[in-house]
């Protein structure tokens, strides 16, 4: 059953992203993040764009499979390919997260986003989201306005068991490449069909860099200032 909370005369769901987020700001319920979906045309969307990407996650050199369940069950025994890894996306002028996102099996994600900033939270240990999301980021997009298709490339995280776990490293030490770009363009296509127009790049922005601030409001500043520079794309 999914739990709720009382917040100024409404009900939100407390899997969100934001826990301590919505204590502190404005009331607002989760944000929609639309999927694409088999079988449903990608024809551009008035107001959004088409982002695809692919997440990955390495544990001691061994890769992570969190939304693989039969990997999952299959490794119970095995620690490190059992740890869980959570994620949620937070629109930079919104005061809400997405629901928990949930990619395919080996970390594809492809989604309708309206143009804007955006943070990638993530926790290893809780499902209802970090407490603290300004200090849980462990990467920044930019959907661009102009643009109706986005390749936001292969976002990967590596941890080393031997690693202090110290923000901005969540998941470990990430990186991003766009080398696997026409692999993904392949395998979209092979899902949703034809991309409506070729993709325009804009990666995820990752790396020591990222924010870590005492408030929302700093938070957000920094995070602008990161993207308009163009953050890193490696540790």
């Amino acid at each position: 059953m999914m739990r709720t909370m009382k917040y100024r005369g409404g009900t939100c769901g407390l899997r969100t992203l934001l826990v301590a987020l919505l204590v502190t700001t404005l009331p607002a319920c989760m944000t929609n993040v639309e999927y694409a979906r088999p079988g449903q045309s990608l024809e551009p969307r008035e107001g959004k764009a088409l982002v695809f990407s692919r997440i990955r996650f390495f544990y001691d050199r061994r890769e992570i499979f969190p939304w693989d369940a039969s990997a999952f069950y299959d490794a119970v025994l095995d620690i490190e390919r059992a740890e869980a890894r959570h994620i949620w996306l937070l629109p930079l002028d919104a005061t809400a997260g997405s629901w928990e996102l949930r990619p395919g099996v080996d970390g594809t994600l492809t989604l309708w986003l309206p143009p804007g900033d955006y943070a990638l939270v993530g926790s290893k240990d809780d499902p209802s989201g970090p407490a603290d999301p300004t200090r849980a980021v462990v990467a920044l997009l930019r959907v661009p306005s102009d643009q109706p298709v986005i390749f936001a490339g292969e976002l990967t995280f590596a941890e080393d068991f031997r690693e202090v776990r110290t923000a901005p490293y969540v998941f470990g030490a990430g990186s991003v490449t766009t080398v696997s770009m026409a692999e993904a363009i392949s395998k979209v296509e092979a899902a949703y069909g034809p991309l409506p127009n070729p993709p325009a790049v804009s990666v995820w922005c990752v790396g020591k860099d990222l924010p870590a601030a005492k408030n929302i409001t700093e938070f957000v500043s920094q995070s602008r200032r990161l993207l308009d520079v163009g953050c890193s794309t490696s540790p």
